[in-house]
């Protein structure tokens, strides 16, 4: 009986009334130069918008080969994308290595850090960012110092806004060979130095890793990791750590522990969360988990809600949900090119023959967010998957007599439904709706035997860790969200085929080719009901295909950005306002 009542809960349900309008205003074109590999938005304002561009740099050249580096620019255009600027800091970090741009309030930040062998210490570095010019505003201020063996030893930061964007929280890692250690540190928007702790986590390094560091309201450090069993997987039976359980630790602003919370989840296998802090100054963890370690099948969610004062779990819910509602059958292009035929040839040889590397990311949540009209909890998360694998050909040639090995690196992204749960504030189901699509983005690289260099060689990804940044790929799947006028808003790419939002169980199209076969749409989900409307927004073309999971949200309006990447010439950048009414 409950599964029945539950099917009915997901079974998609499209409404006609209180669907969302969407202004499209596009810019004009920016170019960039030659071997742009990354673009990420950092700020917006009431003057423009603020970007950076990651470029690929020969640092030297060799015989038999050559070193790389990566240039960071960072770009601001006006209300109508109009360039004010562009600004390049090779002489501001001149022997550092970049880390972030970060905004706080209305202020712009550059961070940078160091290691200094004399030393033997690990340096953080930041400032102020003049948002007229870019330049920056004085010298770099170091905000952080840690005594470190050797480079070797493990040394990263991040610097996250906290405490509702009045501070910033510089996490490093520390961390050697036989141990893993936490630099945790408060700062105000001047960088001084208002609580300071390091801390030692006694775990195995091979079976742990940190998810997320939270200072809370209440002067909490609060740190999540995950927590790894060993188990055999694929057709040679090869050993993998899979992700088993969190593990919450909760210390006072010192580094003092105060308590461990225990987070059981008997027999089951996370496969992903998001923590969050609300207004209430609870923790909430929610998530996807598994009653398989292959975690091919989502099996339900979770919420835990922890009192951080206390170190006390107060809600432990978990939900099942029917994995029918998923895995559904999928209906390729049908109008491959001979390139696209020879691409599904290899991957398939790939497999078949256990030789891709594949990385389990299903069920990536995107966002938690407390819907402030009656403090529901929506989870919105993806079926997101990242493969990579390679292979060479030969060729002959007949003039110089020798033969050429290309190898060719594939980077291969599939983003299928999005999974969208409404639950109350106790953690009861109140909807969930699955919004139906299946993209395909693959983007390849490639080395030849009579070349120096590999042919756009920068290219790199990484979903996992607190400390990884996960680089601009995708470029047109996956999706963006916001929260408007109790509707949750999703900006998205899909075939043009699939202008409307299929029912339960329904055959969506695939799409692959982004710049013939995609539109623009706009999914609206009523908060209050679940119920659904899909609106078209704009067709993407060879001049312009829109990049939704690089859009920022600012108010009521997705600034989205559009490129064009070329080998040999310049990348062709332009951005579009999506307003949502």
């Amino acid at each position: 009986m409950k599964k029945t009542l539950l099917l009915s809960a997901i079974l998609l349900v499209v409404s006609v009334a209180h669907s969302q309008n969407y202004r499209l205003t596009m810019g004009e074109e920016l170019k960039l130069k030659k071997g742009t590999t990354d673009l990420d938005i950092v700020a917006a304002d009431n003057t423009g918008l603020y970007f950076t561009e990651t470029r690929l740099r020969m640092k030297s050249y060799f015989l038999i080969g050559a070193t790389y580096g990566n240039d960071h620019k960072l770009y601001k255009v006006d209300k109508n994308f109009g360039e004010v600027f562009d600004k390049e800091y090779k002489k501001e970090l001149k022997g550092l290595d970049f880390n972030s741009f970060q905004t706080l309030g209305n202020d712009l930040y550059l961070f940078a850090t160091d290691y200094i062998k004399k030393e033997k210490a690990f340096k953080v570095y930041g400032s102020k960012i003049d948002k007229t010019s870019g330049d920056l505003l004085g010298d770099f201020a170091e905000l952080g110092s840690y005594n470190l063996e050797s480079k070797k030893d493990d040394y990263e930061m991040k610097m996250t806004p906290v405490l509702g964007g009045k501070n910033f929280l510089l996490v490093s890692n520390i961390s050697g060979n036989d141990r893993i250690t936490l630099g945790v540190d408060l700062l105000d928007k001047n960088f001084k130095k208002k609580e300071s702790a390091v801390i030692r986590l006694e775990f195995d390094d091979d079976h742990f890793s940190l998810q997320d560091v939270v200072y809370t309201k209440s002067d909490k450090i609060v740190i999540l990791g995950k927590v790894y069993e060993d188990v055999q997987v694929g057709k040679r039976k090869r050993k993998r750590t899979v992700f088993k359980q969190y593990i919450m630790m909760i210390y006072d602003n010192k580094g003092v522990k105060d308590k461990d919370v225990v987070l059981e989840n008997d027999s089951r296998y996370i496969i992903s969360g998001r923590l969050i802090e609300q207004n209430t100054g609870d923790l909430l963890l929610a998530g996807f988990y598994s009653n398989s370690p292959k975690k091919d099948a989502l099996s339900g969610f979770f919420i835990n809600k922890v009192d951080p004062v206390q170190g006390l779990l107060t809600l432990s819910s978990y939900k099942e949900i029917g994995p029918e509602m998923l895995g559904k059958s999928y209906a390729d292009d049908g109008d491959d090119d001979d390139e696209s035929k020879e691409n599904k040839k290899q991957a398939s040889k790939a497999a078949s023959n256990d030789d891709e590397e594949d990385f389990p990311n299903a069920f990536i949540i995107k966002s938690v967010d407390v819907n402030p009209v009656d403090n529901s909890i929506i989870i919105t998360s993806e079926i997101s998957q990242y493969t990579y694998y390679t292979y060479t050909t030969t060729s002959y040639n007949a003039t110089t007599r020798s033969y050429t090995n290309t190898t060719y690196h594939v980077h291969r992204f599939t983003n299928q439904d999005i999974l969208v749960i409404d639950a109350d504030k106790d953690g009861g189901i109140r909807w969930v709706n699955a919004v139906a699509k299946s993209q395909l983005e693959e983007i390849r690289t490639s080395s030849s035997s009579q070349s120096s260099f590999s042919s756009w060689s920068s290219y790199g990804y990484d979903y996992s860790g607190y400390f990884a940044r996960s680089g601009g790929m995708p470029y047109y799947s996956s999706f963006a969200s916001m929260i408007n006028n109790n509707n949750l808003i999703l900006l998205l790419n899909d075939h043009t085929s699939n202008n409307v939002n299929p029912n339960y169980g329904d055959r969506v199209r695939r799409v692959a080719n982004f710049r013939k076969r995609s539109n623009a749409y706009g999914v609206s989900i009523d908060l209050a009901t679940g119920k659904m409307t899909r609106k078209f927004i704009a067709s993407n073309d060879d001049e312009t295909v829109l990049m939704p999971r690089h859009a920022m949200v600012v108010g009521n309006d997705f600034f989205v950005p559009s490129w064009r990447q070329h080998a040999m010439a310049k990348t062709e950048l332009r951005f579009a306002k999506i307003t949502v009414k």
